[in-house]
């Protein structure tokens, strides 16, 4: 046996996935010991995404250290039919198909083919940032859905005490700030006045999908540098960087 997994927090998967599929088509996780995890870049390495289950998320695992891949689609297909409550037990035996066994409001069976090994070492950016913010994950959320309606990046401006987040296209501008005194701003440590500007399309996207089952999200940047964000899940480690926009 190479992989038997059974996931407890079937909305986290959902959530995850989901995120993953922005950034790659074929997906490949690590499994070992201690748990599952995955690392990617989109195509033109604008982002990353590392993402680990620790053992702990699982209401039982066992793995041998080895990698599997497959179409993010097709896995998004599969956990995309359960419902909250439901029971999702994975099993790799061979190396043709991952065994998907959904048990609770319907019991299903699906087999989803792996797909041939690719590369999976890549590096982490290094972040030196000049401020930290931790926000809502909803207002954070709502916050890009607004400003995506009329621009294709977000300035993010801080500050000691205020935050901006700005955009601007073809039919106008739109600024959005939060001071230290907003109940959904829980933290904002700034050595410095932080001024950068990142890609709605990329970012947009990621925070809608996570957002979905985290309560904050910690965010570190400095001026036209890369972002990272932090998600704080109920089992999942979910970490985000971006590459700031370059001005043409």
């Amino acid at each position: 046996m190479v992989f038997d997994a059974i996931i407890k927090n079937v909305d986290e998967w959902k959530a995850v996935v989901n995120a993953i599929g922005d950034i790659v088509e074929d997906a490949m996780f690590i499994c070992n010991e201690d748990g599952v995890t995955f690392r990617g870049a989109d195509p033109a390495h604008v982002t990353l995404l590392d993402v680990t289950f620790p053992k702990s998320s699982f209401e039982s695992f066992k793995a041998q250290t080895s990698f599997f891949g497959l179409s993010v689609n097709e896995l998004k297909m599969v956990l995309n039919t359960t419902n909250l409550g439901d029971k999702i037990h994975l099993q790799i035996n061979t190396s043709e198909h991952l065994h998907v066994s959904i048990t609770g409001s319907l019991n299903m069976e699906y087999n989803i083919r792996l797909i041939e090994r690719t590369e999976v070492n890549v590096p982490i950016p290094k972040i030196n940032s000049t401020s930290k913010i931790s926000i809502n994950s909803e207002t954070l959320t709502r916050i890009m859905s607004s400003l995506s309606k009329i621009s294709e990046f977000v300035s993010i401006d801080c500050s000691t005490n205020k935050i901006e987040f700005s955009g601007r296209g073809d039919s106008g501008d739109a600024k959005i700030n939060l001071d230290n005194t907003d109940p959904n701003l829980y933290d904002l440590n700034s050595s410095e006045t932080t001024s950068s500007s990142y890609g709605l399309e990329y970012m947009a996207k990621i925070i809608r999908d996570i957002g979905r089952s985290s309560k904050k999200v910690n965010i570190e940047y400095a001026s036209q540098h890369p972002m990272h964000m932090h998600f704080e899940m109920p089992s999942a480690k979910v970490e985000y960087y971006l590459a700031p926009r370059v001005e043409v």
